[in-house]
């Protein structure tokens, strides 16, 4: 039986999403390990990344990278979970919103740990290139912290206020 066009176009734009999701896991990898030289199959030279709401920076790849070293450095290690992917796909872009949870470590004194969750979500848009599906705009968007936040680091603007945070 002959595949028909509708069918091929289906499969097309699963292995897109499929694509999508490989290179977000990509990303989540590079901040979490801190292999920062990932993120260059992850975004296009000039991406936007958006953390302002967030209490961060917004700068475009691979200038974000002097906010995320030093955001990320006060960790001893995390780890990010990335679901509810909610992505569409026209020609050779394609994008929309996941939701995020995340859990980090802060070591506050020697052989002492205390553990920061956060969950939220993340706007994104992709554009297909020659190396494959790469992120043209990442903006995040927390919507919940559980645990102690760190000293010293700027907390989102709607903490401790009843807002709409999505």
């Amino acid at each position: 039986m002959p595949v028909s066009d509708h069918s091929l176009a289906g499969l097309q734009k699963a292995a897109d999403l499929v694509e999508m999701q490989t290179v977000l896991a990509k990303y989540a990898t590079a901040v979490d390990a801190r292999r920062w030289e990932l993120l260059d199959e992850v975004f296009v030279p000039g991406s936007v990344i958006d953390f302002t709401r967030n209490g961060g920076d917004r700068s475009t790849y691979p200038d974000i990278l002097d906010y995320l070293r030093p955001a990320m450095a006060i960790f001893a290690t995390c780890q990010h979970y990335f679901m509810n992917f909610q992505f569409d796909v026209t020609g050779d872009t394609g994008g929309g919103r996941f939701y995020c949870a995340t859990q980090m470590v802060t070591i506050v004194a020697e052989g002492e740990e205390k553990l920061l969750a956060d969950g939220g979500f993340y706007d994104v848009t992709f554009t297909r290139t020659n190396d494959g599906w790469r992120v043209q705009e990442l903006v995040a968007g927390l919507t919940w912290l559980d645990g102690e936040w760190p000293e010293g680091v700027p907390r989102p603007a709607w903490y401790g206020v009843s807002t709409d945070r999505y």
